[in-house]
């Protein structure tokens, strides 16, 4: 995705009341962005698109610093159980890290003129409601240039694969203990995994235990009774009755792909499955 300064809409404080530190022991690109409870209401409304400014303090008496440069990349709201208060979180992309050392001074950028008022205090606000959309560019391209020397950063490609936070398999409350992290996560909104079951069990008994998509079977290929089932209609968009017809039957990697966007979109599993007959037409044409 290519962005540019104007991609630059939201402001939001971050705060770490142990060490008064958020964010700045940073290892991986990937990490999730955490919200105050009373405020979950409005974790999912930045699009993928935006890019939000982070900035903290140690304390109400230290100065403040712009530190990260982010954006949303999953529509899922993640919940943390240990997190008393910030429970609830998005998964976000670093694109500009400071870290510890080169925090930028609220002082040299032009949010410094501005009267917070209770605004961005825990919520990503939409730098629109701070400033006269005439000079909303003018801010946009400071911060930009501000953070500029910071989006070639060290940050890895995570190792952890926080995609797999979001797969249907994978429903249930798991943690991982690595050293001093434990995470304990889980969706907020339920899967019925009784339905999935159903839909499996009758494509087993039929004899078509393979991918929808690309036709692989787990059976044929590694002699497991396996298979991932996906939800046709996004689980996001809110509570509903799901029928069989509702659900696709699809191998890991044809999973992986339904939920990661090509061209800025996710595709259909009807869209998909084309995209694949059109590149197997291809080869066998070449």
């Amino acid at each position: 995705m290519q962005i540019n300064h104007k991609n630059i809409t939201r402001l939001k404080n971050i705060t770490n009341g142990e060490t008064g530190k958020a964010y700045l022991d940073l290892e991986d690109k990937e990490f999730v962005l955490h919200y105050p409870d009373r405020l979950k209401g409005g974790i999912l409304e930045p699009n993928s698109d935006e890019l939000i400014v982070l900035f903290q303090r140690e304390s109400k008496a230290k100065p403040r610093f712009l530190t990260h440069l982010v954006r949303s990349i999953d529509n899922e709201l993640i919940e943390e159980n240990e997190r008393e208060n910030f429970r609830f979180g998005r998964l976000v992309e670093v694109i500009a890290y400071t870290g510890e050392e080169n925090k930028i001074p609220f002082q040299n950028s032009l949010l410094s003129k501005l009267d917070f008022r209770n605004r961005a205090w825990g919520n990503a606000e939409l730098m629109t409601n701070l400033i006269a959309e005439t000079e909303l560019e003018k801010y946009q391209r400071n911060l930009w240039e501000l953070f500029k020397p910071f989006m070639s950063h060290n940050l890895k490609e995570n190792e952890k694969d926080y995609q797999t936070y979001f797969n249907d398999e994978l429903s249930k409350d798991f943690e991982t203990k690595e050293g001093r992290l434990l995470f304990r996560n889980h969706r907020i909104r339920e899967r019925d995994g009784s339905i999935s079951h159903k839909k499996k069990q009758i494509a087993l008994n039929e004899g078509r235990y393979e991918c929808e998509i690309c036709n692989f079977s787990f059976i044929d290929f590694y002699g497991e009774e396996y298979i991932e089932c996906h939800h046709i209609i996004p689980i996001n968009q809110g509570e509903r009755i799901t029928k069989l017809e509702d659900l696709a039957l699809v191998c890991s990697n044809c999973h992986r792909m339904l939920h990661r966007k090509i061209n800025d979109k996710y595709l259909s599993v009807e869209q998909l499955k084309n995209k694949l007959k059109e590149k197997k037409t291809r080869h066998n044409n070449a």
